[in-house]
């Protein structure tokens, strides 16, 4: 009969996602969608997360604005719904009830200069 001898146990944090460049959290930036708002968690070139402070609906592939608290305004990214979290704790201000995370698909090269010069003029903390 075969055996399987364990010799050292697994990390659960090796299967976890992956990712190809960091996020970084930025505490002034905001998305805008025909189905509601939210406040950005952390971006990147790839994507970002967001939470809201209501449950909503949002579908797997949509667009939405980007915008800061100066005024800079990213408008009609395409994303697509990579995950979504519902923490189910409305009425706590530090407390979002829904929280999502989205990576940008079909971005024109326009748009990507602008997302990678938006990143690079905003001053951002490393998370």
């Amino acid at each position: 009969m075969d055996q399987i001898i364990m010799q050292e146990a697994i990390n659960p944090g090796y299967f976890r996602e992956q990712r190809k460049n960091d996020r970084y959290r930025e505490v002034n930036l905001f998305i805008i969608t025909t189905r509601g708002t939210g406040k950005i968690l952390d971006i990147n070139s790839d994507g970002l997360s967001f939470g809201c402070l209501y449950h909503q609906f949002f579908p797997a592939i949509w667009t939405m604005d980007i915008i800061d608290a100066k005024g800079i305004h990213l408008k009609q990214l395409m994303v697509r719904k990579i995950w979504e979290k519902s923490n189910g704790t409305p009425g706590y201000l530090d407390s979002f009830e829904l929280e999502i995370g989205v990576e940008f698909i079909h971005l024109t090269p326009l748009q990507e200069n602008v997302i990678n010069l938006f990143l690079e003029n905003i001053p951002f903390v490393q998370s």
